[in-house]
């Protein structure tokens, strides 16, 4: 949270100073006698931009492990490439100069990313059946987010997996999207 805090900060500097730039100078100024200064102000903002919504949208996010990190990294890529929020954040940096709304936007290309990669995540979903107690209705749960499934919502309750049975569903079948992207890639190359 310190990192996404601290360039937010930084960056709401860079913008507060282009904002004050562009109200205090005429453009074509901006444009010929303070290019260079200008130009790096605009390059030190995008760069910062990129670091810091790809510090909301991608850090911690929960990976399979027992699928490839290439093919994974392939949806999240495909994911962001997909998305309209890249643009939208674009066009919302000079006219807005906002940092918790581009947070905002972010958090939202993170759970485009998440939904993504839901088909890996769910891999590790099961039915958990208590052996103590083989009567008792089985809970939903996923063994990766450590969540089970309630009143249709997924919620965060770790279970003790001592003494229980887990039954994933058969999944030979499935086609998980990274491996169509992957195969996309080398076919291009």
């Amino acid at each position: 949270m310190t990192d996404i805090y601290n360039l937010g900060s930084s960056l709401q500097k860079l913008l507060s100073t282009l904002k004050l730039n562009r109200e205090r100078v005429p453009l074509e100024t901006l444009k010929s006698v303070y290019r260079v200064p200008y130009e790096e102000l605009k390059a030190q903002i995008r760069e910062s931009v990129q670091e810091f919504v790809l510090l909301v949208a991608c850090r911690h996010l929960l990976i399979n492990p027992e699928f490839s990190l290439e093919e994974q990294t392939a949806v999240v890529q495909d994911a962001i490439d997909r998305s309209r929020i890249p643009k939208e954040i674009g066009r919302s940096i000079t006219r807005d100069y906002d940092v918790p709304k581009i947070h905002r936007m972010a958090l939202k290309l993170r759970e485009e990313i998440e939904t993504a990669l839901w088909p890996y995540i769910d891999r590790e979903t099961c039915l958990v059946a208590d052996l103590a107690d083989i009567e008792k209705t089985p809970v939903i749960y996923n063994t990766l987010t450590r969540q089970v499934y309630q009143e249709g919502e997924w919620k965060d309750h770790p279970l003790d997996l001592r003494g229980t049975l887990l039954i994933y569903r058969k999944q030979e079948d499935a086609v998980l999207p990274g491996a169509a992207l992957l195969q996309k890639g080398e076919q291009t190359l």
